[in-house]
């Protein structure tokens, strides 16, 4: 696979800021993708923090591995020539402006015409409070996301995700952090000199549960991610804890507790305080993750002697294997649909990106990476982001089930861990 700079491979101008962590490298494994025009948009009014809008529409695109998004010089006012577009090979134009009314509401306008049959796919007026031109470019591609293939989009969501930093003492400074989908506008939630893990995303966006040793032991706090509140540590529960994640309905967090050097999941309701068994093995049952009606939960175990994936029906109590290739599968995370699971799949001495189709228990390699971790899906299902190793430097990188496309996530200084993908945002 060859590594290509995205703004060479796309001929597109990107516009990061000096705040933008993270730095967006595109590695194209297949060219099926949908060839469509995002023209520049007119922008109307004074803007603080003027963007490329258009730009960035086509980078989120892009990245989703379902399009081949490009520019045009100018932009587009009146009469479409769609003979033009045609004889390019083009199938779709977008096009649209935003009017600033007030310092904080945006009139848009955006437009997506098919150029086979000459018709609107997207005509529509929108309004915009706040949130900035960012925000709206990752509303509108979702828009245009849909109107071109009838899904929804994952643009207008967020990352969690654990930066790890060299500090003047020669320790390390950890930092939990959330930023856009695509790394801009980060903001630090937690910042300490002990390590963290395993963010977990509730599903209404606002609180991130995660693990902390900053007491010396490992602890799972909640952290309100609108608010600046103090993080609330859960009970000490006999034994250390580790590996939480949310129920979909929010009011209950599982999580791995180490009860007599024994590691079994639980269930903690956070409003009754009650605290349910989930398994009860004399091997390590750890790292769950419910599937999205929460009537499963699927859990990494090495109750064979291997370390293997099994699922959890929570209504009727039975457990049963998922995973029968190769002797090494951790870390589960169910898709959005509920019918497949994103896991670390051992090859050799490598540790790869893999998607099990769970009734058909077929096992895909996605990635041909040595020491990936932590997948997790996108909210519309199309893409996985994971943390991985290059150059002896953790970074994120994201992988399109559409195509194979990767998309690499990559700081300047300092690694990247442990990501989690929000769901939509409210």
């Amino acid at each position: 696979m060859k590594l290509i700079r995205l703004f060479i491979l796309f001929s597109l101008f990107i516009s990061y800021s000096v705040h933008a962590i993270l730095e967006v490298n595109v590695i194209k494994d297949k060219e099926d993708a949908f060839p469509i025009i995002v023209a520049p948009f007119d922008l109307i009014g004074t803007f603080e923090k003027p963007v490329d809008l258009a730009g960035i529409i086509r980078n989120n695109l892009n990245r989703s591995g379902q399009f081949n998004a490009k520019n045009i010089a100018q932009k587009i006012d009146g009469t479409l020539d769609f003979n033009f577009y045609k004889e390019n090979k083009q199938d779709a134009i977008v096009f649209g402006k935003i009017r600033q009314v007030s310092a904080k509401v945006y009139h848009g306008e955006v437009y997506v015409y098919d150029v086979l049959t000459q018709k609107p796919l997207l005509s529509k007026k929108i309004q915009f409070t706040d949130g900035g031109l960012r925000r709206i470019a990752h509303i509108l591609s979702d828009e245009i996301y849909y109107s071109l293939l009838g899904q929804k989009g994952s643009f207008d969501t967020r990352l969690s995700y654990v930066t790890v930093t060299e500090n003047s003492n020669g320790g390390k400074t950890y930092r939990l952090q959330i930023s856009d989908y695509d790394g801009h506008n980060p903001q630090t939630l937690v910042i300490q000199p002990s390590p963290i893990l395993s963010p977990a995303w509730s599903k209404d966006q606002r609180k991130l549960a995660y693990v902390s040793f900053k007491n010396g032991r490992s602890e799972v706090f909640v952290k309100n991610t609108r608010v600046k509140t103090n993080a609330i540590k859960l009970p000490r529960f006999d034994g250390i804890a580790s590996s939480p994640t949310w129920h979909p309905e929010g009011d209950s967090i599982a999580l791995t507790i180490s009860k007599n050097g024994n590691k079994d999941i639980y269930l903690y309701n956070l409003k009754t305080e009650e605290l349910e068994r989930l398994t009860n093995n004399i091997s390590i049952d750890t790292e769950a993750s419910f599937s999205p009606d929460g009537n499963k939960i699927a859990f990494t175990s090495n109750r064979t002697g291997q370390v293997q994936v099994y699922i959890k029906d929570l209504k009727t109590g039975k457990i049963s294997r998922a995973t029968f290739e190769g002797r090494y599968n951790a870390k589960p995370v169910f898709s959005p649909d509920g019918k497949d699971l994103a896991l670390i799949h051992r090859v050799g001495k490598d540790y790869r990106v893999a998607l099990l189709d769970i009734a058909s228990r077929d096992l895909t390699v996605l990635t041909y990476n040595k020491s990936d971790e932590s997948p997790y899906f996108s909210p519309n299902g199309g893409m996985i982001i994971y943390a991985t190793n290059k150059d002896n430097k953790g970074i994120l990188s994201i992988i399109s089930l559409h195509n194979n496309q990767s998309v690499e996530l990559m700081r300047a200084d300092g690694e990247l861990r442990e990501p989690s993908w929000s769901n939509y945002s409210n």
